[in-house]
Parts: structure tokens; C-alpha cells; sequence
């Protein structure tokens, strides 16, 4: 992953994860010095990452090789690599393997409220999605092993780090995994244009919400798991929101009054 942010995100958030840092030189052979440069430095010689310079050419293909690798989302923008002379190598998005085990590491508690992203491909969105889930703070994420962006440095980055925060489930079939939810007690909603309006107050939980793609919505079978389909009002001409911002208003509703 590259990119000043992006790299401080994951060095503040989840250090453990960075196997090393690499920095562009310029012309002359010596890396520019400005203030976040030395900041990241600071904190990754701290923490004992390893850190080295390269050509421009050099920190481009590694950039680019890592995004081929990991984003199937493109490839690199047109406007070329946007990694702002800092790449870091990190191992592999730690992720609980199944629901199974999610639910085990949490014995007595149910957690709440989910989130379960249901055919979301475009890995910007993903992420959005991930940063309104952690400032909702939501208790974990499905992600289903396909349909859905895979966990890139696009994601990574426009989570704002919170990809390195958030208990993820890695899930197979989404609709099994609702019913199983349901065994063990959820209630589960989800955001449909021909809903329901949304409720003032918090729905009882444990809850899970799901998010579909923003030009297909929720799937029909899992559509048809649900307790709850709800629609936001829309005042204006356009007839949807965006899902981070969708799925943002159903989660902030659900934190009670006083927090």
C-alpha cells in the first residue's frame, strides 16, 4: 500500500502488520525529508521496521506490481501511481476465517450490530463502507469470499484505516451465514429502495445489517432473510444515496440516545 496517509494509518493502527517501509529517493540519491517523511520514519525505526530508498522507477514497479497483485479492481488509475514516494509491504489482513469462530470468540455476548456487504465490488466503496462501520462502531464485518472487492490497498486506503481496526469475517454463502445469524438470535435488515421508512429509534437487537452494490441493492434470496427493509426519504431528485452514507444514517440511528 502507498501513500503518506494511508501508511501512518497502518503504522498507528496495526504497526505489527508492516513488513517493510520504502521511500523515493530524488535526483541526487537522498530521500526529499519533509515533515511526514521523518514522522514515518521516526515511528517505524521505533517500532523496528526496515526502511530503505529507492529510484523512482524502482518505487513505481513496486507499487504497481503490489496493486496488480492484490486490487483486481483495474489496475492503476490513469492518472499513474499515486503512492506520494512511500510504500509499505504488509502482511496478508488478518480476518476470522468463519462466522463460527467470530461467535465463538465472544461466549455470552452476542455481538452487535453486524454488518454484511452483500455483492459490493467496487473496492472504493468497500472501503467508505468500512470507515462508516468503524466510526459507527460496529462490532464486525462479513465479507463474503466472493462478489465482493478484495481486501487491496484501495480498500486499505480509502477505509482510512479502518481495514486494520474492524473484526472482519471471511464468509462463503451469505444467506447461510444470515440463517445461522438468525438461529443465534439476530434480527436482520437491510436497505432496500422499496422499504419501509426508516424508524426514528434503535431497532432491538443483536442486529445485522446488510449493504448491497450500489446499482443492484440487496440480493433477492437474502432480501428475503430479512425482518426489516428500510428506505431513507430522498427530498431532492436523485433517487439513492451513496451505500457508506446510506448504511451510516441506519447506524447512527441504531446507537441509543446519551452515548
Amino acid at each position: 500500500m502507498g501513500g503518506f496517509h494511508p501508511v501512518m494509518e497502518v503504522l498507528s493502527l496495526r504497526p505489527e502488520s508492516v513488513v517493510h517501509l520504502y521511500f523515493r529517493e530524488d535526483r541526487h540519491g537522498e530521500s526529499r525529508m519533509d515533515g511526514r517523511r521523518r514522522e514515518i520514519i521516526r515511528v517505524a525505526r521505533t517500532r523496528g521496521i526496515p526502511v530503505d530508498f529507492l529510484p523512482g522507477p524502482a518505487i513505481d514497479g513496486l507499487f504497481l506490481r503490489g496493486r496488480a497483485s492484490s486490487d483486481l479492481s483495474g489496475g492503476p488509475s490513469k492518472g499513474g501511481p499515486s503512492h506520494q514516494g512511500v510504500v509499505a509491504r504488509i502482511e496478508e489482513i488478518g480476518t476470522f476465517p468463519s462466522l463460527e469462530d467470530f461467535l465463538d470468540a465472544s461466549p455470552g455476548v452476542l455481538p452487535s450490530p453486524l454488518v454484511a456487504v452483500d455483492g459490493v465490488q467496487d473496492p472504493r466503496n468497500l472501503g467508505a463502507l468500512l470507515r462508516t462501520c468503524d466510526g459507527a462502531g460496529v462490532a464486525g464485518v462479513l465479507i463474503p469470499k466472493r462478489r465482493v472487492a478484495p481486501l487491496s490497498q484501495t480498500v486499505a486506503k480509502t477505509s482510512a484505516g479502518a481495514l486494520f481496526t474492524l473484526p472482519l469475517v471471511r464468509i462463503g454463502n451469505l444467506s447461510g451465514s444470515l440463517r445461522l445469524l438468525k438461529k443465534e438470535g439476530y434480527a436482520v435488515a437491510a436497505l432496500d429502495l422499496s422499504g419501509d421508512p426508516l424508524p426514528d429509534g434503535p431497532l432491538p437487537g443483536p442486529l445485522v445489517l446488510v449493504v448491497g452494490a450500489e446499482e443492484k441493492g440487496v440480493t433477492r434470496p437474502v432480501l428475503d432473510l430479512a425482518d426489516w427493509r428500510f428506505r431513507l426519504p430522498m427530498m431532492g431528485k436523485v433517487q439513492s444515496l451513496n451505500l457508506s452514507v446510506a448504511a451510516g444514517i441506519f447506524l447512527y440511528r441504531q446507537i441509543p440516545s446519551g452515548r
